[in-house]
């Protein structure tokens, strides 16, 4: 009796032994996240990306070793930037970096985050973020986890020709959607185009110029064939950061709560990290040649109003309810 009663313990210890360390492994399993990007590695905005990824990284290690991942997959190489967000609907990738230029066709209201008076932190303060993330989660099945920078400003570049006023009228300018309503209301020809075709574009005489970041265009080699940049910048760099919403109701709560902490610790360091970059950026510029275009105050006034007014008049009659909603919540009161 005493034999069969201690062989049923071992048995049974065994077997809890056995499901333990099955659970132990199950618990253990890596979670990865294939994640794409709007720019290739060599862009200054991939490096808003990695300030995040490195943040997940040293926390995953110090709190759940081996229980998250994520895998870069690539940049506009890997998945076509208009392409990223419908593949992160589908469920292709899981999350995606990107500009909300780039998925306006689906979500207009995006359009507004140019147009913010606010950093990231202060958004998340006001219930900005939480709007804007709703409206991504019944429109688009998406988790908007972060707007990640830049917070700095759009600038106009000349490859040639010399402004004198906010009118760019006979100026063929390359855009992105982001800012086609400000150098329409300009008076410029609007030339979308994308990132990978400028240089080519300004070396065959295209387009006049380009806008851009005030950091970014060395990594292009645009330099070569810019004479001018034009004062004052307009606009805000908003690059959000999304998770396909399934995947995300999905995560065990506590790895959605390191995400979060991760973004919101991102948020604030990019906004240092740009800043800094665009300090930096400028005399860079002058020693390559080139100049800059400081319009007079009048005009400087002129250009920031038309683009701030055709931008959010473009976002008001594509959605009348949620632009008003959101020019309310993006808007310093004076």
């Amino acid at each position: 009796m005493k034999k069969r009663l201690a062989f049923t313990f071992v048995v049974g210890l065994f077997a809890l032994i056995l499901l333990a360390t099955q659970y132990g492994l199950a618990k253990a399993q890596t979670v990865t996240l294939k994640a794409v990007t709007a720019w290739p590695k060599a862009a200054s905005e991939y490096k808003a990306f990695t300030v995040f990824t490195d943040l997940v990284e040293q926390t995953v290690a110090k709190k759940y070793p081996g229980e998250l991942k994520i895998q870069y997959i690539g940049g506009p190489e890997a998945v076509k930037t208009p392409d990223q967000v419908p593949a992160l609907q589908r469920g292709m990738v899981d999350m995606v970096y990107t500009s909300s230029a780039y998925y306006t066709n689906v979500l207009p209201e995006v359009d507004s985050l140019k147009l913010t008076n606010y950093i990231p932190s202060e958004e998340r303060a006001n219930g900005a973020w939480g709007y804007i993330n709703d409206l991504h989660e019944k429109k688009l099945g998406i988790y908007y986890l972060a707007r990640i920078g830049l917070d700095i400003r759009f600038h106009l570049y000349l490859k040639g020709k010399t402004i004198k006023s906010a009118d760019l009228k006979g100026l063929n300018i390359r855009v992105s959607p982001l800012y086609l309503q400000a150098i329409k209301g300009l008076g410029g020809n609007p030339v979308v185009i994308p990132p990978t075709e400028v240089y080519s574009a300004l070396e065959r005489n295209v387009v006049d110029g380009y806008c851009w970041p005030s950091v970014g265009i060395r990594d292009w080699g645009w330099q070569k064939h810019t004479q001018y940049v034009v004062d004052p910048g307009f606009y805000n760099v908003p690059n959000p950061l999304l998770i396909n919403g399934k995947v995300w109701n999905q995560l065990p709560q506590k790895l959605r709560d390191l995400l979060t902490e991760a973004a919101i610790e991102a948020e604030k360091r990019v906004v240092a990290l740009f800043d800094d970059l665009a300090k930096q950026e400028r005399p860079l510029l002058l020693k390559e040649g080139i100049q800059v275009i400081d319009l007079p105050p009048a005009e400087k006034e002129k250009f920031l109003k038309i683009a701030y007014e055709e931008g959010w008049k473009d976002i008001l009659e594509k959605r009348p309810l949620e632009g008003a909603k959101l020019k309310e919540l993006l808007t310093k009161k004076k």
